[in-house]
């Protein structure tokens, strides 16, 4: 069997980036090939067909150099590139795979390599990291007043630039909003053999959003043998890591440790830079950014930690900061919300706490600082749940079955 991975990006990155690196090794462990198609990036890891790889485009300085040529190059690329269509038809006839897995490909790539698929007579699969098919702005918020928002519904994309809900600008929700209203004109909902959906959450909002339920699977993201292996220790501190941004609810986070001058917080992860000179104004003296960390450096500060937190204002699928933490054999304290409470059970396996509220957040920060045998516990029981439920062999299985049903 060959399976070609479609993602945007080759390297390091986020959620996406670390499945697609890990399914990668987990077909190929099992004697399947495996091939890529993704963005061209100085920073990707090295594959042999990155001649095809679609040419970079930073979406970030284009519209920081507001011009109409720039905006109507944004819009060409971000909704159907002719460009990523041609070379994925080239790569289809240099590999011949039996199977297309989608990633993320919103914007970059464009999913009109799903229509090249068709034309191929190539079966699509697409596992969803976020909201995209049914939220312009891709996670249900509205950026400037960190807001959870539905409007959307029954293909209301209008709703987008009404509220202006991404970066708080007028023409990037436009854009947005085209872009949802052309991708469900030219039916790409519909191509896809099946949804793979990490958490139910997400796959609820698709069916209450006229998804047929048959087509979204239930298929939660696996954890690698080896981040079971670790040596847990403890070292009293709490770890935030990843993205450093208001819709991570990081202002929460410092509020909750201005009160708890006993606790000591470790922030690892990539500041946004329109919110820097606003993080370290809010950093308080019990705090320490630490700055990227990746592989075994980011490891060994979750083994070390007392436990985790991930307070997120938005409806997160399933983040790996979880799943991660939980192979460490640490509890997790987050937003109870999206798809986080359906990995975490409050009191055993964590704590869930009300998104936004800091006074909860410090008093779950407070009770495993107080009761450090209690948070091993919590975090055995953590380790335990996601052996049980996030195993590398079981998602393969499960994976196996769709694949071949697919076919």
């Amino acid at each position: 069997m060959k399976i070609l991975i479609a993602n945007t990006h080759h390297h390091l990155g986020g959620g996406d980036s670390t499945y697609t690196f890990q399914l990668g090794e987990l077909l190929k462990h099992n004697n399947i090939d495996v091939f890529f198609f993704a963005m061209q990036d100085p920073k990707n890891i090295y594959d042999p067909n990155d001649d095809l790889f679609v040419n970079n485009i930073d979406f970030k300085f284009l519209n920081n150099k507001k011009t109409i040529r720039n905006g109507i190059h944004v819009a060409k690329r971000a909704i159907f590139s002719i460009e990523a269509k041609i070379n994925f038809s080239r790569l289809l006839q240099r590999v011949k795979p039996d199977i297309i897995h989608l990633q993320n490909i919103h914007a970059h790539i464009t999913p009109s390599i799903i229509i090249e698929a068709k034309k191929n007579d190539l079966p699509v699969l697409w596992t969803l990291h976020d909201y995209k098919l049914v939220c312009p702005n891709t996670h249900f918020f509205i950026d400037s007043n960190s807001k959870i928002c539905e409007a959307c519904t029954s293909f209301n994309y209008f709703n987008a630039v009404l509220k202006k809900c991404k970066k708080d600008s007028i023409m990037a929700s436009l854009m947005a909003s085209i872009e949802s209203y052309i991708h469900a004109f030219i039916g790409i909902r519909n191509i896809p053999k099946y949804f793979l959906s990490p958490s139910n959450f997400l796959r609820n909002k698709l069916v209450y959003r006229g998804f047929s339920p048959d087509k979204i699977l239930h298929l939660p993201l696996f954890i690698p043998d080896y981040l079971f292996n670790g040596k847990s220790g403890d070292e009293g501190y709490f770890l935030y890591f990843g993205r450093i941004t208001p819709i991570k609810g990081i202002r929460t986070l410092l509020d909750a440790f201005h009160t708890l001058p006993e606790a000591k917080l470790l922030i690892a992860g990539r500041i946004d830079e329109s919110f820097e000179a606003e993080f370290y104004n809010r950093l308080p003296t019990n705090a320490e950014y630490v700055g990227m960390r990746y592989g075994d450096d980011l490891r060994s500060l979750i083994l070390n930690s007392r436990s985790t937190i991930l307070p997120s204002l938005w409806y997160e699928n399933q983040p790996f900061s979880i799943t991660e933490s939980f192979a460490s054999g640490k509890p997790v304290i987050a937003s109870d919300l999206g798809g986080m409470n359906e990995l975490i059970k409050h009191r055993e396996s964590g704590f869930l706490v009300p998104p936004g509220d800091s006074v909860a957040l410090s008093s779950a920060v407070k009770w495993l600082h107080e009761n450090p045998k209690n948070a091993k516990r919590l975090g055995a029981n953590a380790k335990a749940y996601a052996l049980k439920e996030h195993s590398a062999t079981s998602h393969y299985d499960r994976l196996i079955q769709i694949y071949e049903s697919a076919l």
